[in-house]
């Protein structure tokens, strides 16, 4: 009686989270992939790569061919965000920006949704957390003035990474995990 007590116990007690945990030991190595500005004619370059504990984005960007980016994305799926109010993410980088992006269409062309985070001057591991509310919208990269709300966070279809700094050079990102709090 103890021992079922003690798990209704830890039902009733765990967080409601969704969690992307990265790297080989973690399992999660499939459900990535990179897309750059070559969906458009730019010639930017981005890899994937993942270590034991975390995945490596990194490559390239360049703006001939009126390129300028490189993203990170989970396969398309079903996130309901509705019921969190948060997101951490732990990640290390060198003084480089990026955007969490959040979208809820399929189509390229229809708005989604970004929060920057940037890196420091080291490349010591770093976690952030912001809130979901914190969100704008944006239609081809540029800001509409609004933001995010609930019923779009109860249809996301994908949830990505992007470089964000608008500018030429290399670039690199590893990270540990996202999650939704």
């Amino acid at each position: 009686m103890k021992l079922l007590t003690f798990f209704l116990l830890m039902l009733l007690t765990t967080d409601n989270k969704l969690r992307f945990d990265f790297g080989k030991e973690k399992g999660n190595t499939n459900d990535w992939f990179t897309l750059t500005d070559n969906v458009m004619g730019g010639v930017s370059t981005s890899k994937l790569t993942y270590a034991d504990k975390s995945l490596k984005f990194s490559g390239n960007i360049s703006f001939r061919n009126n390129g300028g980016f490189a993203s990170l994305r989970a396969n398309f799926g079903k996130y309901d965000l509705s019921a969190f109010s948060e997101v951490s993410i732990r990640f290390r980088a060198e003084n480089q920006k990026f955007a969490l992006t959040l979208e809820n269409s399929k189509n390229w062309w229809e708005p989604n949704y970004k929060y920057e985070f940037q890196s420091d001057t080291n490349t010591e591991w770093k976690t952030v957390k912001f809130k979901l509310s914190e969100f704008h919208e944006e239609v081809i990269g540029r800001k509409t003035g609004a933001s995010i709300n609930k019923s779009v966070l109860k249809d996301i279809c994908r949830i990505g990474i992007i470089t964000n700094d608008k500018k030429e050079g290399t670039f690199a990102i590893e990270i540990d995990f996202i999650e939704f709090l």
